[in-house]
C-alpha cells in the first residue's frame, strides 16, 4: 500500500468515527549529500581511500632492496668488533701483541699467550668487510688500517678479572655499548683502544 492510499484511508476513517483529523503518518527521511549522484557509502569509500592514501604516501621509501630505509644493524656496520660510545680521551698505557680478527671476535694475543678482548671507539673506528681490516684514527688525525696476524701496538686501557674482580658477564653488563662483544670472545681480560702506536 503506498503512502498517499494509507493517509486517505485515515483520513476517511476519522470522518467516519467523527474525531478530529489524525495527523498523517510521518514521512521517511531520506538523508542526501549535496552533491548529487554521491550517496554517503560513497563518501565513506573516498574519505577511507584519502586516508590509506595520506598513511602511504608518508612512508620512506626504499630502493626495492630488502630492508631499504631501515638503517644497518651493528653487525652489518662492525662486524665482529666491540665497539662502545666516543669518550672524551684516552688512556696512556700500552698493550703490545698480535692482531687477530675471527668471525664474531677482534682480540690480541700478548706474550705469554695471554688474550685480551679489544674495543674500539665508535667515533674513530671504521671496519672494512671486504678486506676484513680495521681502520682506526688517532687524536692527530692519522690513521692506520689493521688485518688478521699483524703485529699491532695500541694506546688505551684496561683490565682483568684478576685485577678488578669483574667477570666478563658482568663487564659486559655493566658497559655502554654500541656493538656488543660475542659472547665466545676472550673477556677475561679486556683493553680499551685509544690509538695505534707506531715507531714514526
Amino acid at each position: 500500500m503506498d503512502r498517499s492510499r494509507a493517509d486517505r484511508i485515515l483520513a476517511d476513517w476519522d470522518s467516519l468515527s467523527g474525531q478530529a483529523p489524525r495527523p498523517a503518518m510521518p514521512r521517511q527521511t531520506v538523508v542526501t549529500t549535496s552533491l548529487p549522484g554521491i550517496s554517503i557509502v560513497g563518501i565513506a569509500v573516498l574519505v577511507l581511500a584519502i586516508a590509506v592514501a595520506g598513511v602511504w604516501f608518508g612512508l620512506p621509501r626504499g630502493d626495492g632492496s630488502p630492508g631499504a630505509g631501515a638503517s644497518a644493524s651493528p653487525t652489518e656496520t662492525w662486524g665482529p668488533l666491540a665497539v662502545v660510545p666516543a669518550s672524551g680521551g684516552v688512556d696512556e698505557a700500552l698493550a703490545t701483541g698480535t692482531l687477530h680478527i675471527t668471525d664474531t671476535c677482534v682480540f690480541l694475543e700478548e706474550a705469554g699467550d695471554d688474550l685480551s678482548v679489544l674495543v674500539w671507539p665508535a667515533d674513530r673506528t671504521t671496519w672494512d668487510p671486504d678486506q676484513q681490516a680495521i681502520t682506526l684514527e688517532n687524536l692527530n688525525g692519522s690513521t692506520l688500517s689493521m688485518r688478521d696476524g699483524d703485529r699491532v701496538r695500541l694506546g688505551g686501557g684496561g683490565d682483568s678479572v684478576t685485577e678488578s674482580g669483574v667477570s666478563g658477564e658482568e663487564w659486559v653488563a655493566r658497559t655502554e655499548w654500541v656493538a656488543t662483544p660475542a659472547s665466545s670472545c676472550p673477556m677475561d681480560a679486556r683493553w680499551f683502544v685509544g690509538e695505534v702506536v707506531t715507531d714514526g
